[in-house]
């Protein structure tokens, strides 16, 4: 008996170590605009080349307008359905109107909504320190540091022309 808790204690410090370990992996990732025309500009927070995710922000560049997509919300919220996420950086809050899409492999709906480019929030997270998330009673947070010179292009390519 005795070793079957270890056993199973130690399976649980791995998945542990390796859930902390994928989370050290995350990264901002900024991309379009290298593209000379390019048809969107992407920011996201993720490990690359892979599906772990938190979500991302995209937008027709000059288009003043920035898709906001949440990778994972709450087992509580149901695909099809409408919500509001709650993105905050420091003293900064926008909240955000949006749907629920279906989201099989996390077993929980993804969230999708819209900004527009000027609203405050993405200053905020040129000079804030963490971004947190919260949909659905589900939160979650991205550090922001290193990440200033990405937001400062993002916001910069995103803006009404």
């Amino acid at each position: 008996m005795k070793s079957k808790l270890a056993v199973a204690g130690a399976l649980i410090l791995v998945m542990v170590i390796r859930a902390g370990a994928q989370t050290d992996q995350r990264v901002w990732t900024l991309g379009g605009l290298e593209e000379k025309n390019a048809d969107s500009i992407y920011l996201g927070y993720g490990v690359p080349e892979s599906d772990d995710s938190l979500g991302s922000f995209t937008c027709t560049p000059g288009s003043g307008l920035v898709k906001i997509w949440i990778a994972e919300t709450s087992a509580k919220l149901k695909a099809g359905g409408k919500t509001t996420a709650i993105l905050s950086v420091g003293e900064k809050t926008a909240k955000v109107a949006g749907k629920l899409v279906p989201n099989e492999e996390a077993g929980v709906p993804s969230f999708e909504g819209s900004l527009p480019a000027k609203e405050p929030i993405f200053a905020a997270m040129t000079s804030g320190e963490t971004l947190e998330i919260a949909v659905g009673g589900a939160k979650r947070t991205a550090p922001l540091a290193n990440a200033t010179e990405k937001f400062k292009k993002f916001a910069a390519a995103c803006a009404k022309r």
